[in-house]
């Protein structure tokens, strides 16, 4: 089969693209959200209760496996050029799958450790493969459109999940736990080889002559991709910082903490799509992304305002923080979407997301600590100062967006013109 030709814009009805071939990719994406959201709410009790780890050795066990995962996600994106991403992806996806499986016969720390970098190692290349399939699969705004579709599917899935996974939890049983790892990769496996669906996407063409690694050498599109992991940090607001700061500084219930979340998980899923609609070419991704930043600081002083008041205030200024952050959350992505496609070299899509996924990677990484040092070790101080950082990176945006955008203008006229 050959290369599919690029969509423009997927439009479709509610959070499916319309029929084509990013259609298989959107129900692999949903089962495989669903089996990632069995194992997110199990495994940590799993190898705490049953395998019999403790807390400490699971976290640093993740930790280290995530500092090996930052070495893949390039390397496996560049063999997505040379060999072309729907294979790879496929061939990636079933591995992971085997290697959670894996997880179920680990009984000490050691034997954790090396599935969990084996396998995150494969499954953050697998990330910067898929996003170098989306590439190839469509052109200009409908790229933003078509991971806002996904963005979408993949808040849906991860809730179906980790609903599914509250049986387990409710059972606390060797079996229950079990169970959830073997649905996952069966949801899994079933999603990877629906992506066969869509027929095979060429490899790049490539100069031997030139360069190897070009996306680690484009000075324009690390500076973006490292504003942009700046910014993300606020993923994991809701995550980390706000369940300790509703239990320890507020008046507001213990449940506030799931309200929260339900504001987040509803409003991406219903409005990530719609978000994306006015995002088509850098310029609007970057001035999307400068208005995300404000919002960004209204929101951090929104849920600094929750620990004066009494409980209904704190309800109140938490749930519209949430509202806010949400929406300052819908603008970056969708601009995240653009500016990681239209700043690449197509010629090494793969590349370039590995660089990106890399790039967030590092966002997740660091985000705790961030968040451990500002809200909650500063208080109130430290809500401000995080908000001011996110204000501050999204006005940075706007300059230096133009400034890769002009390099990235250069780099293809001299190679229209060689």
């Amino acid at each position: 089969m050959s290369a599919p030709a690029p969509a423009q814009a997927p439009a479709g009805k509610g959070i499916l693209p319309a029929p084509g071939p990013l259609r298989p990719l959107a129900l692999a994406t949903l089962l495989s959200r669903i089996g990632n959201g069995l194992l997110m709410t199990v495994s940590v009790l799993y190898f705490n209760r049953i395998v019999g780890l403790s807390i400490a050795q699971v976290g640093l066990g993740l930790t280290i496996a995530g500092l090996f995962g930052l070495l893949s996600a390039v390397p496996l994106g560049h063999l997505a050029d040379r060999r072309g991403p729907r294979g790879l992806f496929v061939v990636l996806s079933l591995t992971v799958c085997a290697l959670s499986l894996v997880y179920l016969f680990v009984q000490n720390f050691w034997q954790f450790l090396v599935v969990s970098i084996v396998l995150t190692m494969i499954d953050r290349g697998a990330g910067a493969v898929r996003a170098a399939l989306i590439a190839a699969l469509t052109t200009g705004a409908g790229r933003v459109a078509a991971r806002a579709y996904l963005r979408a599917i993949t808040n849906i899935g991860i809730t179906v999940g980790a609903a599914v996974g509250a049986f387990a939890l409710h059972f606390d049983t060797g079996t229950a736990y079990r169970s959830m790892f073997v649905l996952d990769a069966l949801l899994s496996s079933i999603a990877a080889f629906v992506v066969l669906a869509i027929p095979r996407v060429a490899p790049q063409p490539h100069d031997d002559e030139g360069p190897v690694w070009v996306a680690l050498r484009d000075r324009g599109y690390l500076a973006v991709a490292a504003l942009n992991a700046g910014m993300s940090i606020h993923y994991a607001v809701l995550d980390v910082a706000i369940p300790l700061w509703v239990v320890d500084h507020t008046d507001a219930p213990r449940w506030t903490v799931a309200l929260l979340l339900i504001i987040n998980t509803v409003v991406v899923s219903l409005f990530q799509v719609r978000s994306s609609r006015g995002i088509a070419d850098p310029a609007t991704a970057a001035r999307a992304t400068r208005t995300a930043g404000l919002l960004l600081l209204a929101a951090m002083v929104l849920m600094a305002g929750a620990t004066w008041g009494n409980a209904a205030i704190a309800i109140g200024l938490l749930a519209v923080g949430a509202f806010v952050q949400v929406i300052g959350e819908l603008l970056q992505s969708s601009g995240s979407f653009l500016l990681s496609f239209d700043l690449a070299a197509d010629h090494a899509q793969g590349q370039y997301q590995g660089v990106w996924n890399t790039s967030m990677s590092i966002s997740t990484m660091l985000a705790p600590t961030v968040l451990a040092l500002l809200p909650l070790g500063l208080g109130v101080p430290g809500w401000i100062i995080l908000g001011v950082w996110f204000a501050v990176i999204g006005l940075l945006f706007v300059p230096v967006v133009r400034w890769a955008a002009a390099r990235s203008a250069d780099r293809l006229a001299v190679a229209q013109s060689s």
